[in-house]
């Protein structure tokens, strides 16, 4: 194969899982994970990836984020599930924020009609919810992120840091439990970091692709969430590991 169509590759490997390891494409490709790594130099250059630890991910140039319309059906069994579960920290009379991440929507979709708050800065969000009409919607504004459909920027920050929720329900790009959770888009990334400080109580929403996974932008430790809800396709390794960390985590079933 030749390097262009092996770039050419690579770039739809990223494409649709976000993030690659070196030595993943090595194998792939029959290649040396030197010659990988050329690559990935190459493909830097041209602004159409960035390098992370032991493997890359798709720029913000070539591809802020894959677009919602995939994300929506990726894991969809899982993300169910896990949304099921999160449902039963929801009480009436709440107050709570949710992120622009697919399995947030998913939890909106769910969610009973009753007296509640809720705040966020996704577009497709209130739009699930627009038939609740006991549910009070409030959406933060800002540049718009077509490919994620959310909001983001200086105005949906300033918005935000007005307000105090009772409960966070985010998720992430990565889950790292050494260097923390991340995602892609550094706006996206801050604006979660943001919301943290806006809540009393915490919870992160992960199927189990997104653990041993780093993405570009930090948003903060594992630590600080009061509950970490996943699925049962989470490898023993990690669970155990944030046992010893003493992170209270939920497992949920999948087949």
């Amino acid at each position: 194969m030749l390097a262009i169509e092996r770039h050419r590759e690579i770039l739809s490997l990223l494409s649709k899982e976000g993030s690659i390891r070196v030595a993943e494409l090595a194998h792939c490709f029959n290649v040396t994970e030197e010659t990988i790594r050329r690559d990935f130099a190459k493909l830097e250059s041209q602004g159409k990836i960035v390098r992370s630890h032991g493997g890359a991910i798709i720029s913000e140039q070539e591809e802020t984020l894959r677009p919602f319309a995939w994300r929506e059906v990726a894991n969809e069994q899982e993300k169910a599930a896990i949304v099921q579960e999160a449902i039963k920290r929801i009480h009436p009379n709440e107050s709570i924020m949710l992120d622009a991440s697919t399995t947030a929507w998913h939890l909106a979709k769910r969610l009973e009609d009753m007296p509640l708050t809720v705040i966020t800065n996704s577009l497709q969000i209130p739009i699930a919810l627009a038939n609740r009409s006991k549910i009070s919607v409030h959406i933060l504004g800002g540049r718009l992120g077509k490919k994620s459909l959310s909001f983001a920027g200086p105005s949906a920050e300033n918005q935000l840091r007005r307000y105090h929720v009772d409960k966070l329900f985010i998720s992430c790009e990565g889950a790292d439990i050494e260097r923390g959770i991340s995602d892609r888009s550094e706006s996206q990334a801050h604006l979660r970091s943001i919301m943290l400080s806006c809540a009393d109580e915490k919870y992160l929403l992960v199927d189990h692709t997104k653990f041993n996974t780093r993405s570009l932008s930090l948003i903060c430790d594992i630590s600080v969430f009061d509950e970490i809800i996943t699925d049962s396709k989470t490898d023993r390794n990690t669970l155990q590991q944030l046992a010893e960390r003493e992170i209270k985590t939920t497992v949920v079933s999948v087949d």
